[in-house]
């Protein structure tokens, strides 16, 4: 059975290397991954688009969607990765 959460991040804490994890740990693990920003919404195919929608949509915040067997435990996977970076820019 497919799972699906979310995880809503600030834009400057998804930065390269956070978004180059995540896209990882979904495509490794054959998760879906969508993107919403305020006015739009990607489903992910690729690194390239997940760039690309990152650097045209100048965003306060972004809604991370993943859908997938197990969409929590990556999510959750996910956020402690960037924990650490959270705390570095403090």
């Amino acid at each position: 059975m497919k799972n699906i959460t979310s995880l809503k991040i600030a834009a400057k804490k998804f930065t390269l290397r956070n978004m180059l994890q995540l896209y990882q740990l979904c495509h490794t693990g054959g998760h879906e991954l969508y993107i919403y920003s305020k006015k739009t919404m990607c489903k992910i195919k690729d690194i390239i688009e997940l760039e690309t929608f990152r650097m045209a949509h100048k965003e306060q915040e972004y809604l991370i969607v993943v859908e997938g067997k197990k969409a929590v435990q990556l999510i959750d996977r996910f956020k402690h990765m960037i924990e650490p970076a959270q705390k570095e820019a403090h």
